[in-house]
């Protein structure tokens, strides 16, 4: 089981981290903002591949990262956008004699299911929670109109009279 080290966004780990073990592949991520030199140093000792995000992360873990693996004669990238199947070919050809295969579980499988039926229903109950509840809008303000209601007109004009000259 090879081990990679992936200095990028803690937003991205989640989707990595999944995609990552079920080729068999396990996952050590990075992200600070003050890094160390010896925090990196001591995870690419762990890693057997250093994946590196050189956009939103820090300058230094990037150049830190790089002069460890430098070091160690481990295989490293750098690079701006990537994705699980990215970092999937690039172990492919670092380490030929490993078979990276997803292999699919019963249990994903299931979980997906499920997953799209809880969402089916959720979105089945909102609709019919706002088409049988009506909420009560609010009263615009109209200031004119309300200035209005208050002055009153008890004879009417005789146009006629006005007109007639």
């Amino acid at each position: 089981m090879k081990t990679v080290l992936v200095i990028c966004e803690v937003k991205y780990w989640r989707d990595l981290r999944e995609s990552l073990a079920a080729v068999g592949v396990e996952f050590l991520g990075f992200d600070k903002k003050t890094p160390t030199r010896g925090e990196i140093e001591r995870l690419v000792a762990k890693a057997d591949f250093v994946v590196i995000r050189n956009l939103n992360v820090a300058h230094h873990s990037v150049r830190f990262a790089k002069e460890a693996a430098k070091a160690r004669d481990l295989p490293f990238w750098v690079g701006s956008n990537f994705g699980a199947d990215k970092i999937i070919t690039l172990l492919a050809e670092k380490f030929p004699d490993e078979q990276f295969v997803a292999q699919k579980s019963v249990a994903k499988v299931k979980k997906s299911r499920t997953t799209k039926a809880k969402k089916e229903t959720a979105s089945l109950s909102k609709k019919s929670v706002t088409s049988s509840v009506k909420l009560p809008r609010k009263k615009k303000n109209l200031p004119l109109k309300s200035a209005l209601k208050a002055v009153k007109i008890d004879d009417e004009p005789d146009f006629e009279k006005m007109f007639k000259k």
